[in-house]
Order: C-alpha cells, then sequence, then structure tokens
C-alpha cells in the first residue's frame, strides 16, 4: 500500500526530541511527517527539569512562557539537600531561587525551569501541531527503510492493521531512543559505557508531605547512608507525587525491592504513601559512532545517551534538534549547499560526548567520598563525618545540577561552515561560562530593551550584527545572489560591543557565530559560501564567474 510521498523530512519517534524537530521545521515551512509508535498518552516522567539553553529555544518557538508556567507551584523551594533521612540530619544544602524570585543573569534572558516530560511533551506537541504543514502519525510503526541518491523509501504499520503503507521522504530523522530501531538498521555502533549500574525510579503520591519531617522543603533530596549515597527523592508537580530514585540496585530490584521498607528509611518512620509505578533502568554513558548515514540522521537518545545528572540528556537532545532543523530547511529551500548537511555529525557528535562526559562527572562527584559508617551516629565521630561529607558534596556539586558552561558553552569548531578568525579558543569550563562571539561559540545574550534580548532575533536566517558605521552592502549582495535568508542589526550599545569583542559578528540561525571580523571580506561570497556549506564545489563555481567576467 502506497502513501505519502515526497516528504521533505519524515521523523521516527514523537519524543521531545523529535517533536521539537518538528516544531523547528514546521515554523520555517517545511513540510514534515513524524510517525510514533506510542498512542500520545505518557508514562512517567524520566525528564525534570527544562535547561536554560532548551528554554532559550523554547523562546524562539514561543512557548517558554507555557514551560514556566504549566503549573509548578512559583514560590516552591528549588534548593538541593543532603541529608541522612529527612527526619534525621541535614549534611548541607545548595540554594537555587524560586521561579517567584526576582532573577537577572548576563548568562541568558532565560533560566533553567522544573517541567517535568509529563508536562513538557505535550508543550511541544501542541506547538508541532499549531503549523499545518507538520502531520503527526502516532501508533504507527517503521518496520523497514532503505536509502538511495534520492532519498529515502519508509515501510510503516499503523496499529492494529496488518496491512503496511509505504512513505517516500527526501530524509528521515532517528529520534527513536536509545535502542533506537534506526540507529540498528544502518550498523552504527555505539560507544561508551553501555551500563553503569541499575537504578529503580518509584513515582509516589504523600499527601502532606512536609508534616511528616523536619527538614525544610527543597526540590531534591539526597540520602547519604553509611554506604554512602544511595538515592533521590525529587518533586515533580510541587503538590504531592514525587520520584524516588534507587542508584546502584540488583536487576531483580523491580519484583524484590520494598516500597514500605524504603519510605522507613528515607523519613525514619512509616508514613501514607501510594506507588504510582516503578520503572528498572541502565545508567549508561554512550555516543554513536556517527550521527548520520547518506540521507538519514540521529539525533537524542539514539545517538547518545547520558548518565542523568546534570539535566544534559533530552536537553542535549533538542540542541541536536535546533542543529539539524536549520539545515535540512536551508537544503530544502535551495540555498544549502552540499556540505552543510555534513556538518550536522562534524559539530554535534563532540558536543555529545562532551555532555556525556559531564554528566558521568557529575554523577561520580555525587557519589565519591560520600560514605562513612558514622554518619548517622550521634557522636562526635558521626559530627565530623556529616561535616566532612556535607561540605565536600555541596562544594562540588553547587553548580553541577544545571552547570551553565555545559549548557552553554560548547564551540563548534573545528567545522566546515564556521570560519576561524585566527584567536585562541576560550577554554573549555564546563561547569562556569564566559560569555564569548569566538567562531562556533553561542553568539551572548544582550538586552536590547527591556523584556528584548538579542537572542529573539536570532532562529530565522543568518543576522548580521554591526556594532560601528561599517557598510555592509557587500555581505547582503552576496547573501541575496546565494538567496541565503540575511538581515543586519546595527547595535548602538557600548556595553554589547565589548561583549562581542569585534565590530561584525554573523550569527546562524541556531544562534552559533558563523564568523567575525574588523572589516568586510574582500570574498563576500566566499564568505557566504562556506557559512551555508557550499564547500569546494562553490570555489570553483566562483571561479568559473570570475573567468566569465574576464573574458
Amino acid at each position: 500500500m502506497s502513501g505519502d510521498s515526497n516528504i521533505p523530512v519524515l521523523i521516527v519517534g514523537g519524543g521531545p526530541i523529535g517533536l521539537a524537530l518538528a516544531a523547528d521545521l514546521g515554523r520555517r515551512g517545511i513540510d514534515v511527517v513524524l510517525i510514533e509508535r506510542r498512542s500520545e498518552r505518557l508514562g512517567p516522567a524520566r525528564m525534570l527539569e527544562v535547561g536554560v539553553r532548551t528554554m532559550e529555544f523554547c523562546r524562539q518557538l514561543g512557548i517558554a512562557e507555557d514551560v514556566r508556567n504549566w503549573g509548578w507551584p512559583p514560590d516552591h523551594s528549588l534548593d538541593s539537600v543532603f541529608v541522612t533521612n529527612l527526619n534525621g540530619y541535614e549534611l548541607g544544602r545548595i540554594r537555587a531561587p524560586t521561579l517567584a524570585s526576582t532573577r537577572t543573569s548576563l548568562e541568558s534572558p532565560e533560566r533553567a525551569v522544573p517541567c517535568p516530560q509529563t508536562w513538557f511533551d505535550p508543550i511541544l506537541l501542541r506547538s508541532a501541531k499549531s503549523f499545518p504543514n507538520v502531520k503527526l502519525r502516532h501508533q504507527t510503526e517503521l518496520v523497514d527503510f532503505t536509502q538511495d541518491c534520492d532519498g529515502v523509501t519508509a515501510m510503516v504499520k499503523q496499529a492494529g492493521s496488518d496491512s503496511y503503507e509505504t512513505l517516500r521522504a527526501n530524509y528521515l530523522v532517528g529520534c527513536d531512543g536509545a535502542e533506537s530501531f534506526v540507529r540498528h538498521q544502518l550498523g552504527i555502533q555505539i560507544r561508551g559505557r553501555p551500563h553503569i549500574d541499575w537504578s529503580l525510579n518509584i513515582y509516589l503520591r504523600i499527601p502532606d508531605f512536609l508534616s511528616f519531617h523536619g527538614t525544610p522543603q527543597a526540590f531534591r533530596y539526597v540520602f547519604v547512608g553509611p554506604t554512602g549515597t544511595w538515592s533521590f527523592l525529587t518533586a515533580i508537580d510541587g503538590r504531592d507525587l514525587f520520584r524516588l530514585q534507587l542508584v546502584g540496585v540488583d536487576k531483580d530490584a523491580l519484583e524484590k525491592i520494598e516500597v514500605g521498607k524504603l519510605m522507613g528509611r528515607i523519613l525514619g518512620r512509616q508514613i501514607p504513601h501510594s506507588v504510582e509505578s516503578k520503572v528498572l533502568w541502565a545508567r549508561k554513558m554512550t555516543v554513536a559512532d556517527r550521527f548520520s548515514d547518506g540521507r538519514i540522521f540521529l539525533a537524542g537518545d539514539s545517538a547518545h545517551a547520558h548518565p542523568p545528572n546534570g539535566g544534559l540528556g533530552m536537553n542535549t537532545g533538542i540542541q541536536d534538534s535546533f542543529d539539524l532543523g536549520w539545515k535540512l530547511a536551508a537544503v530544502t529551500r535551495g540555498w544549502g549547499g552540499s556540505r552543510l548537511l555534513d556538518s550536522y555529525d562534524i559539530e554535534r557528535r563532540p558536543a555529545c560526548a562532551r555532555a556525556n562526559e559531564t554528566s558521568l562527572a557529575n554523577f561520580g562527584r555525587l557519589r565519591d567520598g560520600s560514605e562513612d559508617r558514622e554518619i548517622e551516629a550521634p557522636t562526635e565521630a558521626g559530627y565530623a563525618a556529616r561535616r566532612r561529607i556535607g561540605a565536600r558534596l555541596v562544594t562540588e556539586n553547587e553548580k553541577s545540577w544545571h552547570p551553565p558552561g555545559a549548557h552553554l558553552g560548547h564551540v563548534y569548531q573545528p567545522s566546515p561552515i564556521v570560519i576561524p578568525d585566527g584567536t585562541t579558543r576560550p577554554d573549555d569550563d564546563r561547569v562556569g561560562y564566559a560569555p564569548s562571539s569566538f567562531p562556533g561559540a553561542r553568539a551572548p545574550h544582550f538586552w536590547i530593551h527591556a523584556g528584548r534580548s538579542i537572542l529573539d532575533l536570532f532562529g530565522g536566517g543568518f543576522l548580521q550584527l554591526v556594532f560601528d558605521d561599517t557598510n555592509t552592502n557587500q555581505l547582503e549582495r552576496a547573501a541575496k545572489q546565494r538567496g541565503v535568508p540575511f538581515e543586519v542589526f546595527r547595535v548602538r550599545n557600548p556595553e554589547a560591543a565589548l561583549l562581542y569583542e569585534k565590530p561584525l559578528v554573523l550569527v546562524r540561525p541556531d544562534g552559533h557565530v558563523a564568523w567575525r571580523g574588523d572589516l568586510v571580506p574582500e570574498d563576500c561570497l566566499g564568505l557566504i559560501d562556506t557559512v551555508r556549506g557550499a564547500g569546494l564545489a562553490a570555489s570553483a563555481r566562483r571561479s568559473e564567474e570570475l573567468s566569465q567576467l574576464a573574458s
């Protein structure tokens, strides 16, 4: 049975990565079909927090307010606290501003916010559905695919049907999770640590939670016992729904675990509660050998899986979507060059490996050196152990829950579509973040006026920022000649000029710097051809154009 044909982009997988890519392509006017084997109903939330860079992309999609205001109590504490148990000893606390607090930042117009996947995915789903050129097909499974030089032929099956349907697309993107069918069919291997430990998530309803213990309210409670850090209790809805995560359990924990005994251990007493669900999962750290194969791409967990420490799993995958989205749109529209899609793997694979290493380091900081058999003892030795371990846990983890450097600081260089300027690459700080306009870096935030960030101008085409009186007509003509969407924005802000370091900074649709300089280059066509991924073919064409002019 034949189905849709001539689909520009077919997305396999309707989780947050696939939905973000569909929404991004939708706003760019690209026809998309997304298939997902499940229904729209979601299971328990795996992701609980939306990172700062993801919030910047949500701002572009116009859904940042929805993500902020889904229902989390604005005055609920976002602290992380280390305890022996909730009616025992508090070892230390990492404080974080509530959503209601006034917060200004030089880093971003946004901040990380609690928005579990149970609420985040439907927000992305509504965004994708709002574009008439995006078709979402749930309960539709990919069963086979082949590709040729012109496109991809996919065979799909609707749930409850015995017949198969053939879809024809220019490109296919596998956003189908850590056990990706697309990746397996392509024969792409994964490297790293496919099994770090078994962990168990238990989703609990605990009415009147705060009335049963004396520990001041927090977002995340980390339990530390004689054998070290063993569990985390995290608020999901800010009311009565919680996730208790056990680390380092055995594979049979799902059947053997006694939740009542666990509640006694974390609270020092039994309290009323109900179990919503239990999920056993393997903590892993892997990256695929490549993120693309011809006309087929991998994004999110299908390409890289992370320990969920530091909020870098889904949030890194969202950056895959926004890197790939503008490139697929450019090629579909005809102005993207032959090397543009090649740059996806070249840019994103190192970025994801970096995030992976950061996640594993974060996990280690939570567990290493936290064991002491005296930690629960009401003695001088117990007091000394609690003071020592608490100080270490706070000091080493206070910036690792959402490290701004990990979320904002990766630089796409080397890259075939980024033009180096000969300056020294900034230090790769994976915790702190120093804004930079270095080629390949995320273009820094500054306020144009109240409530309006320079980041709000990114996302369409290329944006040429000009911090002096330079005439940019040649660049504009070169972009127009190649059909590249290109706008100029002149900035009259001395502080912003210092922040951006150079008077001319060209920003890509994904908000990363493509080029910067003191003067308009002599070969403006060469610059435009490089940043649009035209590569050597464009250089040969320019030589031919010059020869024709000379004759």
